[in-house]
């Protein structure tokens, strides 16, 4: 991917296609584990592609790349993991235990969730402790805890190894004692259907053996499908409906942005920005992904706009520019009208490329390519602005070290507030010598 970074636009939508399905796809040959979130980004922004599509692909590189300590350390978990696996397949053999399988997500329930929360499933729930504790107090709520409490027990019946009889056996005498009543699975208000109470019960022998006998794992496994059904088909799309949910996310997504401003500038201080080779100090694409992610970044963005206004008059400017021109591809990704792409092309040629305000060019680019701007803004189609903004983000970037040095040892608030004190110093000075020059 690094040989074609910067001739993305000329690459031919098969060759992206061939990327995607290879190493980044669900079941791709060369799956690079990316997490779910992050190949559902790759995949919406494919078409048009701009040269942040495969960020979070590099990211991951330069992580793996980073640490060796690190990598050792996840070798060391994965043969764990593999072994405790070879462990439970042998024990389900023993017992007559298929995995469960992917419950669809097939009722109309899920109609009422918002489309950017319909990519949750139950597993991604029980990876999310927070959210997965207010799933619980959701239930709760509905008088419908009875149904995590099953799953969560048949979950920890299936996690005992199989040389552990005697525990397996008493795991299996409460869960039977405690669910498979007229109160909860053979009730009304059973997450399976008549029928289905019908299946469980041949399958397990009879009412008579139920009374009297524990159960075999089959026959918990069986009823743990009725019930991760219930949770994931039901109350799921409930939770995931709930005005609740949808706050907490708003929360987090302005949480996230001061963590990945915490988290940039603990990284800077540990390894440093720029790195010496042959001499000349060149950034790594992970330090171009970085940079790329500050300005996308509100808290960032605003003090690094405000650290550049005192390098040039433009530089401010060119910050604004480039995260308008982001909000563009993001629009053009949107697959929207055609109008309302063109109104913001021309939003964007009017405010820096041709402003009615003196100078008409506000940002820092050569003439003769604001010109072919204005010239060819229909036909360059999505790319209207690649080159410009690529200029501008060249030259800001010069800056991005000096200002994590400045800011290494400030606070948000300080940043802030020192930089002010200098904009207001560097007025006085220009008034200074304006009145003398008179």
């Amino acid at each position: 991917w690094n040989q074609y970074i910067y001739s993305i636009y000329s690459l031919p939508r098969t060759v992206l296609g061939y990327l995607f399905a290879t190493y980044i796809a669900p079941s791709a040959t060369l799956d690079i584990g990316l997490q779910q979130e992050k190949k559902r980004e790759i995949y919406m922004k494919i078409q048009p592609p701009f040269e942040d599509l495969f960020d979070a692909v590099e990211l991951v590189e330069e992580t793996r790349q980073l640490d060796s300590t690190y990598l050792r350390k996840l070798q060391a978990l994965h043969k764990e993991t593999v072994f405790k696996k070879a462990e439970d397949t042998t024990s389900e053999i023993g017992t007559g235990i298929s995995p469960l399988p992917h419950v669809s997500k097939n009722t109309e329930y899920w109609n009422m969730v918002p489309e950017e929360y319909r990519h949750f499933n139950f597993n991604e729930l029980l990876n999310n402790k927070l959210e997965f504790e207010h799933f619980r107090q959701f239930l709760e709520a509905h008088s419908s805890s009875m149904d995590l409490m099953c799953w969560t027990d048949i979950e920890q019946f299936r996690r005992i190894t199989y040389r552990d009889r005697k525990q397996r056996e008493a795991k299996s005498i409460y869960i039977k004692n405690k669910y498979l009543n007229k109160k909860y699975f053979f009730g009304p208000n059973s997450p399976a259907s008549v029928y289905q109470q019908d299946q469980i019960m041949n399958l397990s022998g009879g009412w008579g053996k139920i009374l009297h006998e524990q159960l075999d794992a089959a026959v918990l496994i069986e009823i743990q499908k009725h019930v991760l059904n219930r949770l994931e088909n039901v109350w799921l799309p409930l939770f995931l409906a709930s005005e609740q949910f949808a706050a907490r996310q708003k929360i987090k997504v302005q949480i996230k942005d001061i963590a990945e401003e915490l988290l940039l500038q603990k990284r800077e201080r540990k390894i440093g920005v720029w790195k010496p080779v042959e001499s000349k100090w060149i950034s790594s694409s992970c330090e171009i992904i970085a940079f790329r992610k500050a300005l996308l970044n509100p808290v960032t963005a605003r003090q690094f706009q405000r650290f550049v206004a005192l390098k040039g008059d433009l530089l401010e400017n060119g910050v604004l520019f480039w995260q308008e021109v982001q909000k563009y591809k993001d629009l053009c990704h949107s697959h929207c009208d055609e109008s309302i792409i063109y109104k913001k092309i021309m939003t964007i040629i009017n405010c820096f490329i041709n402003s009615s305000i003196p100078p008409a060019l506000q940002i820092d680019i050569p003439v003769e390519q604001a010109q072919k701007i204005i010239e060819h803004r229909k036909e360059l189609g999505p790319y209207v602005f690649r080159e410009a903004q690529m200029t501008i983000f060249g030259v800001l970037f010069k800056f991005w070290p000096q200002f994590c040095e400045f800011r290494k040892n400030l606070t948000d608030e300080k940043i802030m507030s020192v930089l002010e004190r200098r904009q207001e110093y560097s007025k006085q000075k220009k008034k200074m010598a304006t009145s003398a020059s008179k």
